[in-house]
């Protein structure tokens, strides 16, 4: 019961994401600024300082995410900092850390 409400979320509030990795996935998530660290999300200066911003990602549990799967979402890609599948036996679902995929294209 639990799975379908957690189903019925993602379709209701959640964004589509693509997931690339072995495969590409579309899917919904919900995607959110990280804004417990207490700092400002930063932009790129002029030395080349990285962003420094994360968001969290909560996602359906059909769709593993890993530190190897890309996740492009409102045109951006970002990357996996962490990624965990929570809930297990109860609601499952996956909790990853995002950050933006900043490096050229090779």
């Amino acid at each position: 019961m639990m799975e379908r409400i957690w189903s019925d979320i993602l379709d209701r509030f959640g964004q589509n994401v693509t997931l690339q990795g072995e495969e590409e996935t579309v899917c919904k998530a919900l995607i959110q600024p990280w804004l417990e660290r207490k700092t400002e999300q930063e932009p790129h200066g002029p030395l080349g300082l990285g962003r420094k911003d994360l968001f969290r990602y909560l996602g359906p549990p059909e769709y593993p995410v890993g530190l190897d799967t890309i996740v492009v979402w409102k045109g951006q890609a970002y990357r996996v900092q962490s990624a965990h599948i929570l809930g297990e036996g109860i609601c499952p679902y996956w909790w990853a850390v995002l950050y933006p995929r900043d490096e050229a294209a090779l």
